[in-house]
């Protein structure tokens, strides 16, 4: 038995559409390195586990942890297991959340195995698993598929025609096709990532508690338009002197701008009737520790900081004013994906009601954004228009 053609069709539409995030960079070499990887279950059913104990719980039973499904189980005994075919490949830590899986792993230069060949066997190995829980015999229906053909034939029929680890006539798959992946550059970023797959539970169940701070907000309707977009970049003095450059801008961020505003967090944040923007001015460097001054000063007292947090100065206010917890809305160079929550410390100042993020943009994936000057504009723009004050308040 063999796919129909419209099976295939529908294979070959979804192949098609899938998402950016999915797809591999050709830039990157992925023969070698450190991949920290994700992959979803099929309609996103949490198949995998459920998330057990609580936030602060000091017990093993009680701490945060994934109870893992009995395919939860087999899916983490796969992931230890790929060594065995694999000697390359060095597995550094890994989670199973209901409904989707992160891997962390290493693989040694000069072997030439691509991550997409190791991904591909582990998640057959998850769906064989799966087969098997479910009672389906499986090889059995392998051997009949191949007998009385060729070997080029029978190769042909069981890479093109049944893939085990996306899609089968034999059985369902536990993961969708394709996967995310994140190439961590130094030491410092896998030891995140590593404290990232550990805080997966708690952080579930601190997004359970403050469900309402976590929910995506699309399209808030305010004083913000496209037209305010285009007019500060119009009047920046670069632009004002290069009309080509000025209209290529204005096009490109007019194509990037949503309808209205996106933003998550806690809306006792955005009622607060004193907010006040934060830009530091490079002609303003020589006064900056009295801006930081002025800018925490006023935060103590009530007042929420309202910042894009573009350069290092401005990220170094955000750090003080997150580690004192006090209220910060945040402008972000993105737009929200569909899953989006806050990550680091912003997802710990969101779960306290003490973050709101806002984005004027539309989502996009790539790998290596860059914030552009005119983006930068905008952004800055948008925060005088949420205070509805300038951003020399400062020093008056």
């Amino acid at each position: 038995m063999t796919l129909t053609d419209k099976q295939k069709e529908k294979i070959d539409e979804k192949k098609a559409t899938l998402p950016d995030a999915l797809k591999r960079d050709k830039n990157i070499d992925y023969t070698e390195g450190y991949f920290f990887i994700t992959l979803n279950t099929r309609d996103e059913v949490p198949v995998l586990g459920s998330i057990e104990g609580r936030v602060g719980g000091t017990t093993e039973e009680d701490m945060p942890h994934v109870q893992y499904s009995e395919l939860g189980k087999k899916v983490m005994e796969v992931w230890k297991s790929i060594p065995q075919y694999h000697p390359q490949v060095e597995i550094i830590a890994a989670e199973a959340m209901p409904e989707h899986f992160h891997g962390l792993l290493y693989i040694q230069p000069q072997h030439g195995e691509h991550l997409g060949q190791i991904v591909n066997g582990f998640m057959i190995g998850c769906t064989h698993a799966y087969w098997d829980i479910l009672g389906i015999e499986w090889r059995n229906m392998q051997r009949e598929q191949c007998m009385g053909k060729s070997a080029i034939a029978r190769k042909a029929a069981l890479q093109w025609q049944d893939r085990d680890h996306s899609y089968s006539y034999r059985g369902p798959s536990v993961f969708v096709h394709g996967y995310n992946d994140v190439v961590p550059i130094t030491q410092e970023e896998v030891q995140t990532k590593i404290e990232y797959i550990c805080t997966q539970a708690e952080k579930r169940l601190i997004r359970g508690e403050n469900a309402p701070c976590f929910r995506l907000n699309r399209g808030q309707q305010s004083s913000w338009t496209t037209e305010t977009a285009l007019a500060v970049i119009a009047r920046d003095s670069f632009f004002k002197n290069n009309a080509a450059a000025c209209q290529n801008a204005q096009e490109t961020v007019a194509k990037r701008l949503t309808d209205g505003l996106d933003w998550i967090g806690d809306k006792q944040v955005l009622m607060c009737e004193r907010k006040l923007p934060l830009v530091c001015h490079r002609l303003d460097i020589d006064r900056f520790e009295q801006q930081k001054e002025a800018i925490i000063a006023v935060a103590r007292e009530g007042a929420v900081i309202v910042s894009a947090f573009i350069s290092p100065k401005e990220r170094e206010i955000r750090d003080i004013l997150f580690m004192e917890q006090l209220p910060v809305i945040e402008i972000m160079d993105n737009g929200f994906a569909q899953r989006y929550k806050p990550f680091g410390k912003a997802f710990y100042a969101c779960a306290e009601r003490k973050l709101v993020q806002f984005t004027p943009w539309k989502y996009q994936y790539d790998r290596e954004a860059k914030i552009s000057r005119e983006m930068c504009l905008v952004m800055n723009e948008l925060c005088r228009t949420i205070c509805q004050c300038n951003d020399d308040w400062w020093k008056k």
